[in-house]
C-alpha cells in the first residue's frame, strides 16, 4: 500500500472528497452511501495518513507518497 501524509486530518478528507468526486461515489451523486474509497488515519506524529494505493494521484503526490506510517496507538 501507498499513503500520502497531512498535517491535518481537514487535508487528508479533502484529497478523500477529491478522489470519492472523481470516482463518482454514491454519495457525491446521490448525497448518501459511499463517500472515500479510505479515509485518514492518525498518526504517531501527529498528522494523518492517508492510503491512496487505488486513487488516480498527479506526480506531485507520486513522488511524495510513502509505503508506511507510524500509526497512533
Amino acid at each position: 500500500m501507498i499513503y500520502l501524509i497531512y498535517d491535518t486530518e481537514e487535508d487528508a478528507f479533502a484529497r478523500a472528497d477529491k478522489e470519492g468526486k472523481r470516482v463518482g461515489y454514491s454519495y457525491w451523486i446521490n448525497g448518501k452511501g459511499t463517500r472515500w474509497a479510505t479515509s485518514p488515519e492518525p498518526t504517531a506524529e501527529g498528522k494523518y495518513a492517508l492510503n491512496v494505493t487505488t486513487y488516480d494521484l498527479t506526480e506531485e503526490e507520486e513522488s511524495a507518497t510513502v509505503t508506511s506510517y507510524n500509526p497512533a496507538e
